[in-house]
């Protein structure tokens, strides 16, 4: 059998060990892994944990399109404005990406069935690539996620625990499940491949916009598509494929907001956290925080939030005036586009791109 291409290194103290959908914490120091690549990126596609890309558990996901916003542009006064239309993926999110990595993996290292935690995407993505897989999938969701996202996750045949209570409950049940079953933890937030599929993101829009992007702006909850997208953009300029990498910029609600208060130093306690629509971003006790801070500070990025009244407005206008029906999660983004305008942060001359995330249909209008 050929070497792996990969090996999996500690973010905190550098321990390095083999491939492994079970170890997600470190062995010496508890710390996360991220993914650490035998050979040097070549810059004509992402470099992923497995060894033959024709083997990826894929259901299509991937080259979404790049539209233009034109109306959404000229209302903010802004030259180019781009969407990145990830929520026309496979199951109508960005999750996708991830998802076709890590079952990959899990079903290459001899996972027959695994436990995962979400607030809804991400366990209905997980569900429908474990049906492909042939993985029997568990998924811990909160009761009150939207209906369309359960859905999703029972019709794909996973077994869905709907737990009550916030965002933290589910992975708390899901974490005491695996402990009691002896079953493989898949957790797409702990596990350093999960993000690794985002890199193809920031591929995509080189091969179509080159070097043209002076900023990205996105909805961050635990982070693996601003973690994998900033990988995948270091991979294309290690490789000289482009000369610089976009400005990122996270958008958060202001009721649950540890990233952006990481970044402007403000104080930020899970306990803090507030209701949100925005549910895709509802994380106040992200386990990458470090690496999330790092990742938009390379860039030169920065965090705002936005006020709850923003969300809705904003799918609204999407829908009226470009013709998207976003989900609210990704509505957040916009509204936190025109604060960055507004503040001086974009200049209104920039060329941006926003990746819409999910789709407006998975949930009730507010």
């Amino acid at each position: 059998m050929s070497e792996p291409n990969h090996q999996l290194r500690c973010l905190d103290c550098s321990l390095k060990q083999p491939p492994s959908v079970s170890d997600l914490h470190c062995a010496k120091c508890g710390g996360l892994f991220t993914v650490e690549y035998r050979d040097a990126p070549d810059g004509s596609q992402p470099r992923l944990p497995v060894d033959d890309p024709l083997t990826v558990n894929s259901l299509g996901e991937g080259d979404t399109p790049v539209v233009s916003l034109e109306r959404t542009a000229e209302s903010l006064g802004l030259e180019w404005l781009w969407a990145k239309m990830e929520f026309l993926s496979p199951t109508g999110s960005f999750k996708d990406r991830g998802s076709a990595v890590l079952t990959t993996m899990g079903r290459d290292l001899g996972v027959t069935e695994f436990v995962e935690d979400s607030s809804g995407n991400a366990g209905a993505s997980l569900s429908a690539y474990a049906a492909a897989a042939g993985l029997k999938a568990h998924v811990f969701a909160p009761a009150s996620a939207a209906s369309g996202k359960l859905d999703q996750i029972q019709v794909y045949g996973a077994s869905l625990h709907r737990i009550e209570g916030p965002r933290q409950a589910a992975t708390d049940a899901a974490e005491e499940f695996v402990a009691e079953r002896g079953l493989v933890y898949m957790s797409h937030n702990l596990s350093p491949y999960f993000s690794e599929g985002m890199k193809s993101v920031s591929f995509e829009l080189v091969e179509v916009l080159g070097d043209e992007l002076d900023h990205i702006v996105l909805p961050v909850g635990n982070g693996s598509l601003l973690i994998g997208m900033v990988r995948g953009y270091r991979e294309l300029k290690e490789a000289g494929a482009i000369d610089r990498v976009p400005r990122f910029h996270c958008v958060q609600a202001h009721a649950v907001r540890p990233l952006v208060a990481a970044l402007n130093g403000e104080e930020w306690s899970p306990e803090d956290a507030l209701p949100t629509q925005a549910s895709g971003i509802a994380t106040s006790d992200p386990p990458r925080l470090p690496e999330m801070v790092d990742a938009v500070q390379a860039t030169k990025g920065s965090g705002v939030t936005v006020p709850e009244d923003s969300l809705a407005i904003w799918q609204k206008r999407l829908a009226s005036t470009e013709g998207i029906f976003a989900e609210l999660t990704s509505a957040a983004a916009f509204a936190g586009l025109e604060i960055l305008i507004e503040s001086g942060t974009i200049d209104r001359g920039a060329s941006v791109c926003v990746p819409i995330t999910g789709s407006g249909l998975k949930e009730p209008l507010s």
